[in-house]
């Protein structure tokens, strides 16, 4: 009797393991194009690039290098026709104060005595600043424009050496490459931040997210290796998507994901934890999933499950936000997918 007590206890505890739902997130890289977030005339045709800038700083970047680097993504540059003026301008950098800083440091001998080490380096303050615009074809300003540094002053400051005299010397000899060197700091540094604001206005700039989805990750419950063989091939499809192109082939594929966690929600239908993690995890998934099909409408239903599931429902408020944002930008753009090819063609009309 004592033996056959503990066989029974051994096999509810095997059976209690083996359905126990630990959840672990499963990361994956994903590509798209980001649609502008300012409403536009759908008929835009392109844009044109405009750069001020004064002869001292053209020594250093030319006013050809500075536009070929600034670009709209997804549009085309046209200089005859065009909706967009891309509109950027930059002031001379200016050395507003050079000094020479002394430092000491101290350390004491074993008898106590203290030790003074001086050193020196060359410290310049100095001044630089820039604005992005986007006019039309008039002129006129579309988007009120962004300042291009978060504050006109900057400083630099060379390596330390032993004596004033050495410091004096490594600036005066290398006065023009530094000078070289901050204003094609500041440069590239204002022209990333001029282009980072105008695509995300009027752009189509390629992203890169990495994303996750909640799968079982306890190797003992008995829909652990179902799953990950699915995730497995999933996770290469979903990886293979470009910002350029989502094949139906990838479309397919995804939606069978999507099949087999909806049919989890009714495989796992008991008012438990376990269940409920699992439900859970399909609902989260699925939302995500329809997100990367730009679906979502759909997606936002599976925000309303996962609400009346329970089980940490508060993450579908951050996933149904997403996906109104989502639903609006589509319809502001009247774009309704975020993978197109924008090579020599206008996205626009692109349903």
């Amino acid at each position: 009797m004592k033996n056959i007590l503990i066989a029974l206890l051994l096999f509810c505890s095997v059976a209690a393991s083996a359905q126990k739902v630990d959840l672990d997130p499963y990361h994956f890289n994903f590509e798209y194009r980001d649609l502008p977030h300012a409403i536009f005339d759908s008929t835009l045709k392109g844009y044109k690039v405009t750069v001020d800038i004064s002869g001292r700083i053209e020594e250093f970047m030319t006013t050809d290098a500075m536009t070929s680097k600034l670009v709209l993504q997804g549009l085309e540059l046209d200089e005859s026709e065009y909706n967009i003026n891309y509109f950027v301008s930059f002031s001379d950098l200016m050395v507003d104060k050079y000094q020479i800083v002394e430092s000491v440091s101290e350390s004491k001998n074993k008898d106590g005595t203290v030790n003074k080490t001086y050193s020196y380096y060359i410290s310049l303050d100095y001044s630089i600043s820039g604005t992005a615009d986007l006019k039309n074809y008039s002129g006129d300003q579309l988007i009120k424009g962004i300042p291009l540094f978060t504050s006109r002053s900057f400083n630099w400051a060379s390596k330390s050496f032993s004596n004033r005299s050495d410091a004096t010397s490594y600036y005066y000899s290398n006065k023009g490459s530094i000078f070289s060197n901050l204003v094609r700091d500041r440069l590239n540094e204002g022209i990333a931040r001029a282009n980072n604001w105008a695509n995300s206005n009027v752009g189509f700039p390629t992203t890169k997210e990495n994303l996750y989805l909640w799968l079982i990750d306890n190797k003992k419950h008995p829909e652990y290796e179902a799953m990950h063989l699915r995730w497995t091939a999933l996770k290469l499809t979903l990886e293979n998507v470009s910002a350029n192109t989502i094949s139906a082939e990838d479309k397919s594929k995804i939606v069978e994901m999507i099949k087999y966690f909806d049919g989890l929600k009714t495989t796992f239908n008991k008012d438990e934890k376990g269940d409920k993690k699992i439900r859970y995890a399909s609902f989260y998934d699925n939302a995500l999933l329809y997100m990367l099909i730009d679906q979502p409408e759909k997606a936002i239903k599976e925000t309303e499950g996962l609400i009346l599931n329970g089980y940490d429902a508060k993450d579908a408020k951050g996933q149904k936000e997403q996906a109104m944002k989502l639903e609006l930008l589509f319809k502001n753009n009247n774009l309704f997918t975020r993978h197109f090819s924008v090579a020599g063609a206008k996205p626009y009309g692109i349903k």
